[in-house]
């Protein structure tokens, strides 16, 4: 009996162990990283500015995955019409084409594109497309890039990838 007692407390020790070990490990983990804030699609379309600079963890509906160099992402909310370019960063070489039509969670930094802080989205697309070394009047440019100038709200912000999972 006391030989069962004492392997019982022995396996519950060696088990909670294991726990508390990794608990541990995802503190540390975690430590010196910026924290991320959830915000709501439709929050950062009614007002792109107060996310500026900020660390945001965004859900929405990949529509665009880049054929040609798998760094663009584009996903859209509730509303179809209004897309948010998420910028492949260091944490990842490219997007795999899989995440194309999946519901996805998506952390990263928003910012204006090319910095500047009131560029617009005309301006803001010739330049992209002149630093990809293309012709910003090609007929053969990006059908989501077209659209993402046209539209009202996140026309010049870009998110910059830090990870994502699928829903």
């Amino acid at each position: 009996m006391l030989r069962r007692i004492f392997s019982l407390v022995v396996l519950t020790a060696v088990i909670s162990s294991c726990g508390n070990k990794g608990n541990k490990e995802a503190a540390m983990g975690s430590e010196g990283t910026e924290s991320s804030t959830k915000v709501e699609f439709a929050a950062l379309i009614e007002n792109p500015d107060n996310f500026l600079g900020k660390n945001i963890v965004v859900e929405g509906k990949v529509i665009h995955v880049c054929t040609e160099t798998g760094k663009k992402l584009f996903i859209v909310g509730d509303n179809p019409d209004i897309s948010l370019y998420i910028a492949a960063g260091e944490n990842i070489s490219k997007f795999p084409m899989e995440l194309l039509g999946s519901e996805v969670v998506v952390e990263g930094t928003i910012t204006r594109a090319g910095g500047a802080p009131e560029m617009a989205s005309g301006e803001m697309h010739a330049m992209q497309a002149a630093e990809a070394g293309s012709n910003p009047m090609n007929p053969e440019k990006c059908e989501t890039e077209t659209a993402l100038s046209k539209q009202a709200s996140l026309s010049n912000i870009v998110m910059a990838y830090k990870s994502h999972s699928v829903k």
